[in-house]
């Protein structure tokens, strides 16, 4: 495990992810919403992430044929994979639903993604941002430095969009495009949020953790509560992900336009409109 920054063996292991849908389903529909807005019949999907029935039932309205494939064997995918790598250039469209943000190596997750795509195939993803889960950050370092006086780093890094749009290009997408979306959840309790987290393999998913004493979850739970609730007393957790779209290359594809080319000022070009 030496270099890695995360332990894999939490995804792997998950067996309750379907108590914690509500944010995967809203990723997933989300991405079933983009691939309605392209112009194009997909004949064959490959979908990497969770395979909980609520999820299958999102995906069925894409109407495309797919192959489920998770690194969890409890969730009953079609295939049981922590890579893609198996479907070389088996699909044309290839959706990630959360599984980059946990990845060693995305750049490399991201181009075994790309390698199961056919040319001119779309690759579609979901991926964790820095931002996601800033309040249980903020309340976590609060106690820890109430407690002893330090810090340590008890929920994962995330990158940020700019990133992920780097990670795409490198991974040899064609035409990458990122943006970013933010969903925010409530809960009643610290321990809710805490069971969330687990159910779908992300607690304690770090290589390097250090122990946690009960009192720590107490203290976290009141700066929390202070700082990050609501006017109904619920605790709020923000969850932000980016959103990224490639095309496997081919040599007919649009190309992006040189830099420097454009014959219109983005300003006039603005004030046309």
């Amino acid at each position: 495990m030496s270099g890695m920054l995360f332990d894999r063996t939490r995804i792997r292991t998950r067996s309750r992810s379907a108590e914690a849908d509500v944010v995967h389903v809203r990723l997933a529909e989300e991405i079933a919403d983009r691939v309605a807005l392209v112009s194009r019949r997909f004949e064959r999907a490959l979908i990497v992430g969770p395979a909980t029935p609520a999820l299958r039932e999102v995906w069925g309205r894409i109407g495309v044929p797919a192959v489920h494939a998770s690194p969890a064997a409890a969730e009953r995918p079609d295939v049981v994979a922590d890579v893609s790598q198996p479907f070389l250039r088996s699909f044309d469209l290839a959706i990630s639903i959360n599984e980059l943000s946990v990845a060693n190596d995305p750049v490399m997750a991201l181009g075994e993604m790309r390698g199961t795509l056919r040319a001119d195939g779309l690759f579609l993803g979901a991926a964790a941002c820095s931002g996601t889960l800033a309040e249980l950050t903020d309340s976590l370092l609060h106690a820890d430095a109430a407690l002893s006086g330090g810090a340590a780093m008890r929920v994962a890094p995330f990158g940020d969009v700019r990133q992920w749009g780097d990670a795409l290009a490198r991974a040899g997408f064609a035409l990458p495009v990122v943006d970013e979306v933010r969903v925010a959840v409530t809960y009643g309790t610290l321990a809710s949020l805490l069971a969330d987290l687990s159910a779908v393999g992300l607690r304690g998913v770090l290589a390097s953790r250090v122990p946690a004493p009960r009192r720590l979850f107490a203290a976290a739970e009141a700066h929390y509560r202070a700082h990050h609730g609501d006017a109904r007393g619920r605790l709020k957790a923000t969850f932000v992900f980016a959103f990224l779209s490639g095309w496997a290359p081919d040599p007919g594809q649009q190309k992006p336009a040189r830099r420097g080319s454009a014959t219109v000022k983005l300003e006039d070009a603005l004030k046309s409109l």
